[in-house]
């Protein structure tokens, strides 16, 4: 949540000062300098506040290299909310982006003209056209390969035997560059006798306008959001940045990550087909720290008869995508990387799983630009895969 001034002090006072966070922090790990702990950043934001220390540029320095991964929560003995601190400390002290006001707004908000500006990319894509482009415009080497844009039915009914019925949230980033995985998600409902539900007026969860410090913007989107999703439907999530932030922000919803609904389904007339290989999982920050549902991937693929689960070394170490982060703090974003990379390459990985599209685009452009032969993918797209379908 957005707190006032007085509440963020308040919730700043809660701050002990013990450093417990201190070595779960990545920025403070790499920089070794106390004001990008986060018990530093929460002093400078008290401070700001009580205007002891003025709102200058190096204080929205420190604000903005946090990467809001709220490894520090997890840590935390007194429960201090760091994730409603950040958020308000950007929509309060930090300028808006204009970049975001003026020309990424309208595609966030509006679905229909995000699936619209798909077109000419996926067109080029598709033409081999899109490789000159990225060297005009380097944020284009992040996109992946990018399938037909879909229209989105407002239900996919199962044809199984029916166990219920779920809310499938498809989120603006995950729509535009991940529909692979929400294809993906629908068959394995479906398969599993779920009914999808896919409200045609939902929109982006708020994330990206919070980093940006729209308060404003991120609070429409939630209204909207609630007003069209049905109370009574859990609301899926396949990008655990899109679940963190309906978790923190859509209370009166079920917010529930897509494995860790799938989890927990009955399986036994489900037939999946063996896969005799090895695949490492990337926790995403956001799973691990906010909706806490990480291990419930792993639970997921070790459906799948003959496949080896292990989790990636470092995971508990931010991978430096983080929505916007990786193309606004490019420095520290591609430091995280490189660990990351290093422990991909170190550990011979050829399949990695990871459950946040941000994460994803971040690991696959560093694969690519190394040549590396990994392929990067959700994990409900592996369980697709090895369905079985009776004739």
């Amino acid at each position: 949540m957005t707190l006032t001034i007085q509440e963020l002090i308040q919730e700043a006072d809660r701050c002990v000062a013990c450093g417990l966070c201190l070595p779960h922090c990545p920025t403070y790990r790499k920089t070794g300098s106390e004001a990008d702990s986060p018990r530093g950043r929460i002093q400078l934001m008290r401070a700001v506040a009580q205007d002891i220390l003025p709102n200058n540029d190096r204080f929205k320095q420190h604000i903005d290299l946090c990467l809001s991964c709220r490894s520090c929560e997890s840590a935390c003995p007194n429960n201090v909310n760091y994730g409603a601190l950040a958020d308000t400390a950007r929509a309060v002290f930090v300028p808006k982006k204009r970049l975001f006001s003026g020309l990424v707004k309208p595609f966030i908000r509006h679905r229909k003209l995000a699936n619209l500006a798909l077109w000419p990319l996926w067109f080029l894509q598709k033409t081999h056209l899109l490789s000159p482009l990225k060297k005009l415009v380097p944020t284009a080497g992040f996109l992946p390969n990018i399938t037909e844009p879909v229209s989105w039915k407002p239900l996919y009914a199962s044809s199984a035997p029916k166990k219920g019925a779920v809310s499938l949230f498809l989120g603006c980033t995950s729509q535009a560059l991940d529909q692979a995985t929400l294809t993906a998600s629908i068959t394995v409902l479906n398969a599993l006798g779920f009914d999808v539900h896919v409200p045609t007026r939902q929109t982006c969860c708020g994330g990206i306008a919070r980093q940006m410090g729209d308060a404003e913007e991120s609070a429409r989107l939630v209204a909207t959001n609630q007003n069209v999703f049905d109370a009574a439907m859990p609301i899926l999530t396949v990008a655990s940045g899109c679940g963190a932030g309906l978790c923190d922000y859509l209370s009166t919803h079920h917010i529930q990550d897509i494995s860790a609904f799938l989890s927990t389904c009955d399986w036994s007339d489900v037939k999946l087909s063996p896969l005799e290989m090895r695949v490492f999982v990337q926790d995403p920050c956001t799973l691990r720290n906010v909706q806490k549902s990480h291990q419930a991937v792993y639970q997921l693929l070790k459906n799948i008869p003959a496949l080896e689960v292990a989790a990636l070394p470092g995971n508990s170490q931010c991978c430096g995508g983080a929505g916007t982060y990786m193309l606004n703090q490019k420095e520290m974003a591609n430091s995280l990387l490189n660990d990351k990379l290093s422990a991909i390459k170190s550990n011979d990985v050829v399949l990695l799983a990871t459950s946040n599209i941000g994460c994803s685009l971040h690991i696959a452009n560093g694969l690519r630009a190394q040549n590396a032969s990994v392929t990067v993918v959700h994990p409900v797209q592996i369980i697709a895969k090895q369905l079985v379908f009776k004739s």
